[in-house]
């Protein structure tokens, strides 16, 4: 009988400036009772749901736009998650900056989906930044409050 084959995690990126919750998203989906500090280099976390593998790339939003030119030659990625934080316009004006860089000439992401996070503090602070200029999909969520499986569906 001829060995089987190994399945291939889905790939997924997480890319966006520093401080707008990347890690925070990660970490409530694994459960982590820690509480995330500033990502210094980019991690790999592998998680597992419904049947797959999933390996999640966290980078540092200190370089995003570095490390987003970068993510153009790491291989396939099933699904880029562009992060933002919907109470600071300068990070979805940033974020701009981190999507044109990793989409130049063609995305190297089968599926790209921008993802609005602390959806919970817009709501306190009573305004909300949409975004209204990157052409892709976009869920808004709070990393903090959500249900971790409902955080989950992003990386599905």
């Amino acid at each position: 009988m001829a060995p089987r084959a190994a399945r291939v995690a889905r790939r997924v990126v997480l890319l966006g400036v520093g401080g707008v919750g990347k890690t925070t998203l990660i970490y409530r989906i694994l459960g982590a009772a820690a509480q995330p500090r500033a990502t210094l280099r980019p991690g790999v976390y592998r998680i597992y749901a419904r049947g797959e593998a999933i390996d999640v790339i966290d980078v540092p939003g200190q370089r995003a736009a570095e490390v987003a030119w970068a993510a153009r030659r790491a291989g396939p990625i099933d699904r880029a998650l562009l992060v933002y934080d919907v109470t600071r316009p300068e990070t979805l004006n940033a974020l701009e900056e981190v999507a044109g860089l990793f989409c130049s000439g063609g995305c190297p992401a089968r599926e790209v989906v921008v993802v609005g996070n602390k959806r919970d503090l817009a709501e306190e602070l009573g305004y909300m930044v949409e975004n209204m200029s990157l052409p892709y999909p976009t869920k808004y969520i709070s990393a903090l409050k959500d249900p971790p499986e409902v955080l989950l569906e992003l990386l599905l």
